[in-house]
């Protein structure tokens, strides 16, 4: 699996901009609400090349809900899990495992993150 590779095919709908050898941040008009962008990098890690967020996405959620709730937990896992993602040391990551599915784990990821954002609306309080 080629970084390089795989941020010229996010090239082809995003900003990509190199950082290092080893990581590259994802610029989109993405957004969690009308104010928020959604932040991704696209870095070489342990288990190969991976889309992160820099627990940009948790500590916007912080916000809104009680982390350590049983209830907010469990949907958070359902819903990374649906999309196979996980959360490493509060940061969303996504294993990007050619480039061949680099855009299909850009877009999932994109929405993954908007859902997590908008749990809101499964709760009677957030």
């Amino acid at each position: 699996m080629d970084i390089l590779a795989i941020s010229k095919t996010l090239a082809t709908v995003a900003k990509v901009k190199k950082i290092s050898d080893n990581e590259y941040e994802i610029l989109t008009e993405a957004k969690i609400n009308s104010k928020t962008p959604i932040k991704m990098y696209l870095y070489e890690g342990h288990n190969g090349v991976m889309l992160g967020d820099r627990k940009h996405t948790l500590k916007y959620m912080n916000q809104l809900y009680e982390l350590k709730s049983p209830d907010v937990k469990g949907c958070i896992a359902s819903v990374i899990k649906i999309y196979g993602f996980s959360i490493v040391s509060g940061e969303l990551v996504a294993s990007i495992v050619s480039d061949k599915f680099a855009l299909e784990t850009f877009y999932n990821y994109i929405i993954c993150v908007g859902q997590l954002a908008n749990m809101y609306a499964f709760f009677d309080k957030p």
